[in-house]
């Protein structure tokens, strides 16, 4: 006999248990599962108690916030967009018409600083003589702080600006805080967001 023919027979001695091994694991994964019992106790089975009520629901987050997530949400869309209204102007554009785009989204108090603010001559003038103007849009709003009575939102903005000298882009992160107005909101504050809440 030669070395090959024993090396084959030996397989095939070897093959006839592992393939009946195999078949009855096999067999063993078709059977149904029982489940467990459990092990036998040394004390007797407490007595069976009446069906209890089902346990209380637990609140969802939804119900711990102070406003409701759609209202969350229409604040998001509307510190955005103010934001973006915000870093939107134009040397051509007189204060007024930069202004009159902010009052509908804008509380009492801050409208009269902004009011202030948007005709300070030397900006004015600073942009007049590079014909500078600035396309701002938002790209990002997350939650910030969170109360009862208002929520401050931090905006990103990216800004396009253009003068005589060319184009160039910028970065802005603004904080802007709304207050609850009717069914709505209406912005209270805006500054910095590295400024903090103010």
């Amino acid at each position: 006999m030669t070395d090959h023919t024993t090396r084959t027979a030996r397989a095939a001695r070897a093959a006839g248990p592992l393939g009946a091994a195999a078949l009855l694991c096999a067999g063993c994964s078709l059977l149904p599962l029982r489940p467990a019992s459990p092990p036998p106790s040394r004390h007797p089975a407490p007595a069976a108690t009446p069906a209890s009520a089902p346990a209380a629901a637990v609140p969802g987050l939804a119900a711990i916030l102070p406003f409701s997530p759609a209202r969350l949400e229409a604040a998001a869309a509307l510190a955005g967009r103010f934001a973006a209204a915000y870093d939107t102007w134009s040397w051509r554009q007189p204060p007024a018409a930069w202004l009159a785009g902010l009052r509908p989204m804008t509380a009492s108090g801050l409208y009269a600083a902004l009011t202030r603010a948007a005709g300070i001559p030397g900006v004015l003038a600073q942009r007049a003589a590079a014909r500078q103007a600035a396309a701002g849009t938002a790209t990002a709003a997350i939650i910030r702080d969170l109360s009862p009575g208002s929520v401050t939102i931090t905006v990103t903005i990216s800004q396009v600006i253009t003068s005589t000298t060319g184009t160039t882009r910028a970065g802005d992160s603004l904080a802007v805080t709304l207050t609850p107005r009717g069914a709505g909101w209406a912005v209270w504050d805006i500054e910095p967001a590295t400024a903090g809440n103010s």
